[in-house]
């Protein structure tokens, strides 16, 4: 058990680390070289990628299909858990690691409500929608904690090696693709990116922590 406390003590450094980010994110370097003069820090770094890499519709287009992949993971999970309630009747009887999964979205949602309420910076285009905020990068959060959760409840519940071996696979491919592929459509500053990637990994490892928790106890009471 107290292996475990690592995992919580790393989400939290790395909490701590999103937080110091985005505090640097909103002060250094702040210029006004956004679309519609909209300003962003580091942005003789984030100016210098964006123009490096430009925007690319087709490549935006396939970040979306990825990012819906890895929403289809929810809903897996999600469908999963309902047949538990239904069959073992009763929220007491479905597996613990559920409701540790179920924590992890709730987190993630609540990581990505806040930031649109509060704008650290808008993304270096305007889509359909005009000025959007994209700090912190939502696809980015969904392949890091979304996919790296699904590829440990996969690891655990899927007994045929074969199986599990090409849909671990298939998750990983989709999670390293997202992150890769959103940064390279030019809908997002190199800073969005590198604070999901802060604050998708604190999340991913509480829910990690609490999944290792749940499976050791699991384990005594056999």
């Amino acid at each position: 058990m107290k292996d475990n406390k690592k995992y919580f003590i790393i989400s939290a450094i790395l909490f701590v680390m999103f937080v110091i980010f985005t505090v640097l994110v909103k002060t250094v370097d702040v210029q006004a070289v956004g679309p519609q003069g909209s300003e962003v820090g580091f942005a003789t770094i984030n100016k210098a990628v964006s123009d490096a890499i430009g925007y690319n519709d087709s490549i935006y287009k396939i970040s979306e299909i990825l990012g819906y992949l890895a929403i289809g993971t929810v809903l897996i999970f999600g469908l999963f858990g309902v047949m538990q309630l239904y069959y073992k009747k009763g929220f007491k009887n479905v597996d613990k690691d559920l409701y540790a999964l179920c924590g992890l979205y709730a987190l993630c949602l609540i990581v990505y409500i806040v930031f649109e309420k509060i704008v650290i910076n808008y993304r270096p285009v305007i889509l359909e929608e005009g000025l959007e905020p994209s700090y912190p990068s939502s696809h980015t959060i969904l392949a890091v904690a979304f996919i790296s959760a699904a590829i440990v409840e996969f690891s655990v519940r899927l007994k045929a090696k074969k199986t599990r071996t090409i849909v671990v696979s298939l998750c990983a491919l989709d999670g390293i693709g997202v992150v890769l592929i959103r940064l390279l459509s030019g809908v997002h500053w190199l800073t969005d990116i590198l604070g999901s990637l802060l604050i998708s990994g604190a999340c991913f490892v509480l829910f990690l922590g609490a999944f290792k928790v749940i499976l050791a106890n699991k384990e005594k009471s056999k």
